[in-house]
């Protein structure tokens, strides 16, 4: 059953020869309904602090339960990254990698172009000097040929002249004369020296 103060303050009792003195029984139920009402309205207070701190605890429980799950989106979004991360430095490292082979083989590649291209300039060099060489040589028989048969030209031309001196004291005969001299002209140009001596001249220029 619920009592109010004005239950308090209103309420009768029934009167006898040696009851209580009405005036004190009045101020007493007065002062009661005073105290009733005073710890009702701070019941009712502390009634409406529980419920907004009731209502308090269950907004800090659905932030905590928010805050979780922010704190478990947070870490599998951090773990995702981190896992993102490695993946992409793996692949970076794997480009480097093929990219630093891809390079290496392209200088052993051009590394042994040019090896070969040295050893084709190097045979063709051989090859030009082993030229010179065997030019030079026929030159210098040629030029040796050429000094003996002009040795030998002069030494007959020696002969010749000699031959002269002794037939002009003799009485000269015209005829015989003619044909000396004919044959002067043919042995001349019949000589190795004079017939050689332009086309060595023009053959001893290099090609």
């Amino acid at each position: 059953m619920n009592i109010t103060s004005n239950d308090i303050k209103k309420r009768d009792f029934k009167k006898s020869l040696r009851g209580f003195d009405q005036n004190e029984v009045d101020a007493f139920l007065d002062t009661v309904s005073l105290h009733y009402e005073k710890l009702v309205a701070e019941n009712k207070v502390q009634a409406d602090r529980i419920k907004s701190l009731l209502s308090d605890i269950d907004i800090y429980k659905e932030n905590e339960m928010n805050l979780q799950k922010a704190i478990i989106k947070s870490q599998d979004l951090g773990e995702e990254i981190i896992e993102n991360a490695k993946k992409k430095a793996e692949n970076i490292i794997k480009e480097a990698d093929l990219n630093a082979r891809h390079l290496k083989q392209n200088l052993e590649d051009d590394i042994l172009d040019k090896r070969h291209e040295l050893e084709e300039i190097k045979s063709k060099n051989d090859k030009l000097m082993e030229e010179i060489r065997v030019f030079l040589s026929d030159k210098l028989n040629e030029l040796e040929d050429f000094m003996r048969n002009k040795k030998i030209y002069k030494m007959e031309l020696a002969n010749i002249n000699q031959y002269n001196e002794q037939e002009e004291h003799h009485e000269p005969d015209n005829e015989k004369v003619e044909e000396k001299k004919t044959l002067k002209k043919v042995y001349i140009s019949n000589q190795p020296g004079n017939n050689d001596k332009k086309s060595f001249d023009d053959s001893f220029e290099l090609k």
